[in-house]
């Protein structure tokens, strides 16, 4: 395997990673935290979305690319 398969290999494991643990957020979000703990949840739930997003589409650019 070359660079850039290694690379997107990496890429897919953040982005698999960023969307498990924004989906984690969000059941947590759902539980009684308080107005606080809940608007944290929402935030952290979407910045790691736009990170698995982000990922993703480097991955995708990483293949093509190369």
């Amino acid at each position: 395997m070359d660079t850039a398969t290694h690379w997107a290999f990496l890429l897919g494991i953040l982005t698999l990673a960023s969307w498990i643990a924004g989906g984690f957020a969000a059941v947590l979000g759902n539980v009684e935290l308080g107005h606080h703990g809940q608007k944290a949840a929402e935030y952290l739930t979407f910045g790691l979305s736009v990170t698995g997003f982000i990922s993703a589409v480097a991955m995708i650019l990483m293949l093509l690319i190369r």
